[in-house]
């Protein structure tokens, strides 16, 4: 009998074992989420380290006593240990995929086998850093006009609601005969202070729809095409997209990608559903043994007629990596000036809105006082 208990035991203690040995002590890697400008740092200093002789695992131990990062400090010490032990550094990134990106860790996996990882890391550094540069230069330019918006917005509900209402009682106290715009005004502020709720309702639910519908496959990728034909905002996202689309291009043929397996990889990279559907298709052309640059042209809608071009001589040429260098570069400069315009004309465009808004409300206010004067005479 105690034998047969023995026996039995043996198997539920390997399960029990090899359970516990699953369980990583921290939290479940999945969890950690990376900054982008932690991430930022990160690869900016493993890549100076390395790039001046510093063994990989070294650099990795420097990084691991930076304090700013003490809160990844479980995540780089285990990423750490495992290249100790003689793992590959994407290897080490494969268990925290949800932190750095599928296409991260494969651009990695290629630095090593081609011996150029200190170059892959530079790239995916400045990659990051101006998507990051980019980002931070529209939320500065845009927080002024955002305040003035959110500033102008309350005044004028603050006069349609309290103000006018209050020059109203007056204004029939004496008989004064009302202007359109003053009586348009009145009907305004009764309108939003018996139906606010149903406005500021109205607007949550939008906010909420607009969420779910950016969630979901089909309507977002019916959403970014139109979003791609309103004027001006269409022609910068259409750049800002193609830009993203040739920065991982470039970077992943200079790792060693073939065209089909970088187009790949190039389609998970770009936010907008329809350019991603477009590269998803020249994917499949170049797969079907059509020629890259010829695809382009079918697609003239989407990629402006010198990104082709230079596709075009790059590929005759054989020089297809810095070709996408310089699309790079020219798509840069072209998403900068646009931003430029757009951000530009937007402060003094809302100035002169709100000021003639505010304008209309005095007026509203002030005509109906003439009339009162004259009937006094």
């Amino acid at each position: 009998m105690s034998v047969y208990s023995t026996k039995a035991a043996k198997p539920a203690e390997k399960n029990l074992l090899t359970m516990l040995a699953s369980i990583q002590l921290g939290g479940s890697s999945k969890k950690v989420k990376l900054k982008k400008r932690d991430l930022i740092f990160i690869l900016r200093n493993i890549a100076t380290l390395t790039e001046n002789g510093l063994s990989l695992p070294k650099a990795l131990d420097t990084i691991c006593k930076e304090k700013s990062l003490k809160k990844y400090s479980a995540m780089l010490t285990d990423i750490r240990q495992t290249v100790e032990n003689g793992n590959t550094f994407s290897g080490a990134l494969v268990k925290y995929q949800a932190a750095f990106g599928e296409l991260f860790i494969s651009q990695i996996k290629i630095g090593e086998k081609s011996g150029t990882l200190p170059a892959t890391l530079e790239r995916l550094t400045q990659q990051l850093e101006h998507a990051d540069n980019l980002k931070g230069t529209v939320i500065k330019k845009l927080s002024y006009p955002v305040l003035l918006c959110f500033a102008g917005t309350g005044a004028i509900t603050f006069m349609i609601m309290y103000v006018v209402p209050t020059f109203e009682k007056t204004y029939k106290e004496s008989g004064a005969k009302l202007p359109a715009v003053t009586q348009f005004l009145i009907d305004v502020g009764h309108v939003a202070k018996h139906y606010g709720w149903m406005i500021v309702l109205a607007g949550i639910i939008s906010i909420v729809s607009w969420v779910i519908a950016r969630r979901n496959a089909a309507s977002r990728l019916i959403i970014d095409r139109y979003l791609l034909k309103v004027p001006m905002v269409g022609d910068c996202l259409k750049n800002f997209a193609v830009l993203q689309f040739m920065e991982v291009l470039g970077n992943l043929m200079e790792a060693g990608f073939t065209v089909a397996d970088a187009l790949q990889s190039c389609a998970k990279s770009i936010n907008n559903r329809a350019v991603r559907k477009s590269v998803e298709e020249l994917h499949a052309a170049v797969l079907r043994g059509e020629r890259f640059s010829s695809e382009l042209e079918k697609h003239g809608d989407l990629f402006p007629p010198i990104v082709n071009q230079l596709i075009i001589v790059g590929e005759k040429t054989g020089t297809l990596g810095k070709a996408t260098q310089n699309i790079k570069g020219h798509l840069k400069r072209e998403v900068e000036r646009y931003l430029g315009i757009m951000i530009g004309s937007i402060e003094p465009i809302m100035t002169a809105s709100l000021a003639a808004a505010i304008g209309t409300i005095l007026l509203a206010i002030y005509l109906p006082m003439f009339d009162m004067i004259g009937n006094m005479k």
